[in-house]
């Protein structure tokens, strides 16, 4: 018989796996591309209103590490610079998988994965706490709606998942 939800444990267990490969043979210029568009749609509403001000000078890192994935994020002008590899590093935000999709999807907030140790944030924490309230004051909704839904469902799996886990740990 088919049983659904074991499909959909094995495919969030092996997401970071999957993703981690993509990341290793995906060109490099594709996905910092991919990345820099998807940043500059997103908030373009705050790029040109002026929002976006408190990086001029400044590059945030942002590592997921268990699926091998690093980009810094610039201000250039009005629109938003990503790179692969950057020299600079003013903030670090760092987290895997699982937990940015909690924090994106709004069901985990940054300040328990941060106090919890699955955020970590080095370096300049005044821009960290800009970036953190600027997240916090747009919310999940302006992503696509189909962007929104697997965000959801790819958050409620791994909230099942943590929870088996749990229960099999008592």
């Amino acid at each position: 018989m088919f049983d659904i939800k074991r499909v959909n444990s094995k495919l969030v267990a092996t997401l970071p796996t999957m993703l981690r490969g993509l990341t290793r043979c995906a060109p490099k210029a594709a996905q910092a591309g991919v990345l820099q568009l998807a940043l500059n749609q997103f908030f373009r509403p705050e790029l040109k209103s002026g929002e976006l001000k408190f990086l001029t000078a400044k590059t945030l890192v942002v590592q997921v590490s268990d699926i091998a994935l690093q980009f810094a994020i610039s201000l250039n002008g009005n629109r938003l610079k990503v790179q692969l590899h950057s020299a600079q590093q003013d903030l670090l935000l760092k987290a895997e998988l699982a937990d940015f999709v909690a924090m994106i999807s709004n069901t985990a907030d940054p300040d328990t994965l941060f106090f919890r140790r699955q955020l970590q944030m080095l370096g300049d924490t005044e821009l960290g706490l800009y970036c953190k309230n600027l997240l916090d004051s747009i919310g999940p909704e302006r992503l696509p709606k189909l962007c929104q839904l697997g965000l959801n469902w790819l958050a409620q799996q791994q909230q099942l998942a943590g929870n088996n886990a749990a229960v099999v740990a008592n």
